[in-house]
């Protein structure tokens, strides 16, 4: 790196959904896992509520991995990987928002702004309830430990690599 530039940022890993609506809690758990598996060496981030704010969140040069709960037919705890950038998202990819708006219109909002991310890795977890106060489900929360040792091995390529988006899909 020459004198002058700044490093890389590091990944950032963002779990989206509510703690509070079942299943929908998936997302913060694995983001919650990960940061305690990485420490430093991960950006995380946790979100809650209206999405518009994620283009911001992340930078140009950055490997980023969103975790979501889907609603999309499959088995709950089935897990679906999404390269948002080559393949993009549409309204009905089964990405369930109970947010402002939803994770395809900020991906969308964030192409418009030109802020999309170097890569943008979306996985998706089938999802079984969304009642409030109710615990993540027995084979949702089954689905975690994998998930956040694929995203651990993620980030960390994406820390060494130079960020191409379809080696780190590929070998994830």
């Amino acid at each position: 790196m020459a004198t002058g530039e700044r490093p890389p940022p590091r990944p950032l890993v963002i779990g989206v959904g509510n703690r509070d609506r079942g299943d929908d809690g998936v997302g913060p758990l694995v983001a919650d896992a990960v940061r305690g598996r990485c420490g430093g060496s991960v950006l995380v981030h946790v979100a809650e509520g209206d999405l518009s704010d994620l283009p911001m969140r992340w930078e140009p040069d950055q490997d980023v991995i969103v975790v979501d709960a889907t609603v999309g037919g499959r088995s709950p705890g089935e897990v679906s990987v999404i390269d948002a950038l080559a393949d993009g998202l549409r309204l009905e990819s089964g990405l369930l928002s109970s947010h402002g708006i939803g994770l395809a219109e900020a991906v969308e909002l964030g192409r418009i702004l030109g802020r999309l991310p170097r890569s943008l890795v979306i996985f998706g977890v089938e999802a079984k309830r969304f009642e409030h106060f109710e615990p993540v489900a027995d084979e949702v929360a089954s689905a975690v430990p994998d998930l956040v040792e694929r995203i651990v091995a993620l980030v960390g390529k994406a820390a060494h690599a130079s960020g191409h988006q379809r080696e780190l899909l590929d070998r994830s």
